[in-house]
């Protein structure tokens, strides 16, 4: 990418002029509606007025702007803004600086990022840089190759590797960048470290060199230091035997579902003639901005997780900690990745044709109405109050793309709470908890516990409940237990009968059932009406020794 600086010295050289002989600088009367003189430098002084600036050392030093708008908002929808903003382009990047930004910042970001940019010995992709005051937007992100940034420290390797994912991989491996920022910042004589040579790490999750991996708040900052160190003696060691083109092919690559596999392997290569073996994620992670602790996408979704989201359930699942994905790495890793493989189980095990893997996963909590986890169909998202409900939340978007009609609450929430436990690993314990507890308020209904203390009689205590064998046993109990004669009454009763559908009938038939329109199965030559009659009956006949009168 070539851009043209555009000089503008004369321009300058009579604004200063005009300034001098005035006596003073021509202030603006509004930020919004100042229109400089044709050819003027335009400084900022201060946050409420702008001025042109009337001494040497004020003088712009030949960037011209021009004004733009910027947008900018969260997957959360917690965080949005709108500002005015002044744009200049150069031969590397375009640069885009909120308004009450001095000339002085501006020409520090500007310098420190061309002479490492200039630097860079492979094709440049366009890269745009917002700089906005730390009152504004005090974090990062990187969104559609734009990188967004407060004021700050421009000679860093934290920095360069922002700018290098904004331009090369938003969701690049942040220690190939890393690496390859220090290597920059080196050949421009930039603040940069010296590597001590291989450093071990205490967890070999860590060696994924990740986002996540360098963040003080997931791992030690030993391990934080180490991975640093390692970055950098990989990307060295990579450049003496690589071209600067094959690297940057590689950091773009290790950002793609199909990339990183080959950017793992290269990373195994060089951890295991240091003496380590490992088997590093294919989970990839980014920037989360202001609101957002971080995004990690995968195959099928994109998560991202709220700073202040808390898993409702945390307290009665005991694989889920208080400050669960906010703090351990390890934790972190084991959870998405034990979700994309369920989300790839699910897909495989309903053998649907086709599926928008583009979709987004948002961690939130009541800030948002209504309170709950969902679904949301029009723009193919999922809201999650609690990690209990991914699985339940996902067969959703499943059905919603592949099934004509999923409208009826047995055949939306019931397939889904059906399912949701086929591959859960998180409800395991959480479900075995909650049926063994003496505690009344680990159950959403108060009749859910007669059902138990009926099951602990039935079978023998405790209930150690095997999700992908026993629970339709529970939901055939739960229904006759509480009189659910109607599929659709609660998402209970709906999964009791599509399971009752799917023993009688077969999986691969009721699935095709549950996604058609009509009431009357020519196959099974029965109506709706005639199959819940069916259901109750069979219901009744299997669990009569629930007596409903002695648990009430």
């Amino acid at each position: 990418m070539k851009k043209t600086v555009r000089l503008f010295g004369i321009a300058v050289m009579l604004t200063v002029l005009t300034a001098c002989g005035s006596g003073e600088g021509k202030k603006s009367e509004t930020q919004a509606g100042y229109e400089p003189e044709q050819g003027a430098a335009l400084l900022i002084a201060d946050e409420n007025s702008v001025e042109y600036g009337n001494t040497e050392s004020e003088v712009s030093l030949g960037y011209e702007y021009e004004k733009d708008i910027i947008r900018y908002g969260e997957m959360s929808e917690e965080f949005s803004f709108r500002k005015d903003v002044e744009r200049t382009q150069t031969d590397h990047a375009v640069y885009y600086f909120e308004s009450f930004i001095k000339e002085q910042e501006r020409q520090a970001c500007i310098t420190a990022t061309e002479s490492v940019l200039s630097r860079i010995g492979g094709t440049l992709p366009d890269i745009e840089i917002a700089v906005f005051l730390p009152q504004t937007f005090d974090s990062i992100a990187i969104l559609d190759g734009r990188l967004y940034v407060s004021t700050q420290s421009w000679d860093t390797a934290e920095y360069v590797a922002g700018v290098l994912l904004a331009g090369y991989s938003e969701w690049g491996n942040y220690g190939l960048a890393y690496g390859y920022a220090n290597h920059l910042c080196k050949e421009a004589g930039l603040d940069y470290r010296e590597s001590d040579g291989f450093m071990p790490m205490s967890d070999t999750e860590l060696y994924d060199l990740n986002l996540l991996c360098f963040d003080v708040r997931f791992s030690s900052p030993e391990d934080v230091e180490a991975a640093k160190n390692n970055a950098c003696l990989f990307v060295d060691e990579y450049l003496s035997a690589h071209s600067d083109t094959e690297f940057l092919k590689l950091l773009s690559d290790s950002g793609t579902v199909e990339g990183i596999e080959r950017a793992n392997e290269v990373l195994e290569a060089f951890y295991a003639e240091n003496g380590v073996e490992c088997s590093l994620t294919q989970i990839r992670y980014q920037y989360g901005g202001m609101t957002l602790d971080y995004a990690a996408a995968s195959e099928y979704a994109r998560f991202y997780l709220e700073k202040d989201w808390q898993d409702r359930g945390w307290d009665m699942n005991p694989m889920v900690s208080e400050h669960f994905l906010h703090e351990d790495y390890g934790e972190v890793r084991a959870f998405f990745e034990c979700n994309v493989r369920q989300m790839g189980q699910y897909q495989e095990w309903f053998g649907f044709d086709s599926y928008k893997n583009d979709l987004p996963v948002i961690f939130a909590n009541s800030r948002r109405k209504p309170v709950s986890s969902f679904y949301y169909g029009d723009t193919h998202t999922i809201w999650l109050e609690t990690v209990l409900h991914l699985s339940h939340e996902y067969i959703h978007s499943l059905m919603f793309v592949n099934c004509d009609d999923w409208g009826p609450k047995w055949k939306s929430e019931g397939f889904a709470r059906y399912y949701d436990r086929l591959y859960n690993d998180y409800a395991y314990d959480f479900w075995n908890h909650c049926l063994n507890s003496d505690d009344e308020e680990d159950f959403y209904n108060p009749r859910e516990k007669s059902c138990v203390n009926a099951y602990m009689e039935h079978i023998g205590r405790p209930i150690d409940m095997k999700i992908q064998t026993d629970y339709h046993d529970w939901l055939n109990l739960l229904t006759y237990a509480n009189g659910w004669d109607d599929p659709n009454l609660t998402y209970e009763s709906g999964a009791s009968f599509l399971g009752y559908l799917i023993n009688r009938y077969g999986e691969e038939a009721a699935i095709q059932y549950v996604c058609s329109y009509h009431e009357y199965n020519v196959q099974w030559r029965k109506s709706y009406d005639e199959l819940v009659q069916d259901w109750n009956d069979y219901i009744h006949e299997n669990y009569s020794w629930c007596d409903t009168e002695s648990i009430q």
